[in-house]
């Protein structure tokens, strides 16, 4: 089969495609014909050799860290059969075939394409859990999701909404898409680009303060996090967009009572991430059957691009998911 690997050059680490054995299922797996494969910023770390995906097997580097396309192979009490259309995380999913845990596959919606799951599972997967299990979100409670424009961001506010959040604010460093923020689900677009922005959180929220707070960029906005957290709040650090160290007020940590929980999938075993996966067909399949959840995507390119694809990302000149179709003629 053919698949996208890393592969070092006199330049650097580059991304080439090459003929490799197929992947051979065993028990409790489920063989996945990819029919499509997003761009993570987590790719770019990839290719770098600083970002170690759990899955990674001996060999070869295969790029992508999920996938949609048909079941090819199942166990028959797995709950799949043959011909399923599916999305699922995958480490090495930039390939023509892929063996993944039969417990994390999610049934595409019937009007969804194989690009829209390519592009949507990992941001439900990652907000999912942000909110649910690691926020412990409450119906009625708020919700403050920073770098709200990037794939995950968007759909950590639609999901938030999903789980009956009471009030979601999107912190952006442009307000030039507040509108589509606001339509996707934000109650409120706060800037982020002039410095602190705990005031204007504080002020949206009759300074009270955020009870679920989702970070997608680390160490600079830890201290304003601090400050617009509410008494008993959880700060859930999903992303280090700009850098992971930052200051941190452990008086006011002690006296609001906050919580600071970190998550990652690269430290999760098979189970963890099955349970993840469970958790978004168990609270999201109706908002998913329904469309409220649909991805947006910005382009969808052939899978030989890879490389200007993660370009894109890096330059962040995009607004949704860049997406790989992955063609066997390729």
């Amino acid at each position: 089969m053919k698949a996208m690997v890393v592969a070092g050059t006199a330049s650097g680490a580059t991304i080439q495609q090459r003929e490799l054995g197929a992947p051979v299922r065993n028990a409790g797996q489920v063989l996945i014909g990819v029919r499509a494969a997003s761009v993570n910023r987590a790719d770019l770390a990839v290719r770098a050799g600083t970002h170690v995906s759990a899955d990674a097997t001996a060999g070869p580097t295969v790029v992508g860290l999920d996938c949609a396309g048909v079941v090819l192979d199942a166990d028959a009490d797995s709950g799949l059969a043959t011909g399923d259309r599916v999305m699922t995380m995958a480490g090495g999913g930039l390939a023509e075939q892929v063996v993944v845990d039969a417990r994390m596959p999610i049934r595409l919606p019937d009007s969804w394409s194989f690009e829209m799951g390519a592009a949507a599972v990992l941001a439900l997967m990652t907000g999912h859990n942000a909110l649910r299990t690691a926020g412990r979100l409450v119906p009625g409670e708020s919700v403050l999701v920073n770098a709200a424009r990037s794939g995950v961001g968007q759909a950590t506010i639609r999901i938030a909404n999903e789980l009956g959040a009471g009030r979601v604010i999107a912190a952006v460093r442009s307000l030039r898409d507040e509108d589509f923020l606001t339509e996707l689900g934000a109650d409120i677009v706060v800037d982020t680009g002039s410095g602190g922005f705990a005031e204007a959180v504080l002020a949206a929220t009759d300074g009270r303060g955020v009870d679920v707070i989702v970070d997608h960029v680390g160490g600079p906005y830890l201290a304003d996090h601090v400050k617009a957290a509410a008494l008993k709040g959880r700060i859930v650090g999903v992303g280090r967009l700009g850098g992971a160290e930052g200051t941190l007020d452990m008086e006011t940590l002690a006296v609001k009572r906050l919580e600071l929980v970190g998550v990652t999938f690269r430290t999760r075993d098979a189970d963890e991430k099955a349970a993840i996966a469970a958790g978004v067909r168990a609270d999201l399949i109706e908002a998913l059957s329904e469309g409220r959840l649909d991805p947006r995507i910005d382009r969808v390119l052939p899978w030989t691009e890879v490389l200007g694809a993660q370009d894109v990302v890096a330059s962040d000149a995009h607004l949704g998911k860049i997406v790989l179709r992955v063609s066997a003629d390729a």
